[in-house]
């Protein structure tokens, strides 16, 4: 899949790995870098905001872009959790023979996020999110034009799942890939409009302390 990502994209990544591999000469993270996330903090204090871009390429071989934003709460010095919004967008999906133009997804997530090793500037992390896709809209076209194009309204169950690494650039700001697997509208019925697949993100954590 990595074949098919934009050329910025690919750089970005490189650029991440190759950092992480500094980790294995660096020691912890001094203390202008410590986590933000302390028991005696007021727990605004443990806030944090996350916006995020997501490539996403389908197992129908459809791209979706995407944006989202997130309100994370740091429990502790390891794990997150918040809530957050999206919204993708596909020119052109292909499912159940039909193609299916302009796809908009609207999801409301619940984020979860764990960093096995707090202290250190670079760090893998995993992540999964659970919600519901309020609208998946588009325009559902025959190919062969038997049937007349209609506009169709769906939701359903979103998940995504995966790991990633971040850089911390200081105490408050974050940089981050990830990679996983998103479903948009999760079913156990093979005739719902279910776009799914291998995802990657780019995303930066801001600190509210």
């Amino acid at each position: 899949m990595i074949k098919h990502l934009p050329f910025y994209f690919r750089i970005s990544l490189l650029l991440v790995f190759f950092f992480s591999a500094l980790n294995c000469l660096a020691v912890p993270v001094k203390s202008q870098f410590a986590d933000s996330t302390k028991t005696d903090l007021p727990w605004y204090k443990k806030l944090s905001v996350i916006g995020e871009y997501q490539y996403f390429k389908t197992c129908h071989h459809s791209r979706f872009d995407g944006g989202y934003a997130f309100v994370d709460y740091n429990a502790t010095a390891n794990f997150a959790m918040g809530l957050g919004i999206g919204y993708d967008y596909s020119t052109l999906h292909i499912d159940n023979g039909y193609n299916l133009r302009h796809v908009k997804v609207l999801p409301v997530l619940a984020d979860f996020r764990y960093v096995p090793f707090s202290d250190w500037i670079v760090c893998p992390f995993a992540v999964a999110d659970i919600g519901y896709s309020t609208f998946i809209k588009y325009e559902q076209e025959d190919p062969t034009h038997v049937e007349s194009t209609r506009n169709v309204t769906d939701r359903g169950l979103y998940t995504f799942g995966g790991g990633g690494l971040l850089v911390k650039l200081s105490h408050k700001v974050t940089i981050y890939t990830s990679a996983g697997f998103t479903g948009m509208h999760m079913s156990f019925s093979n005739l719902d409009v279910n776009p799914r697949g291998l995802s990657n993100q780019i995303g930066v954590k801001v600190n509210l302390q």
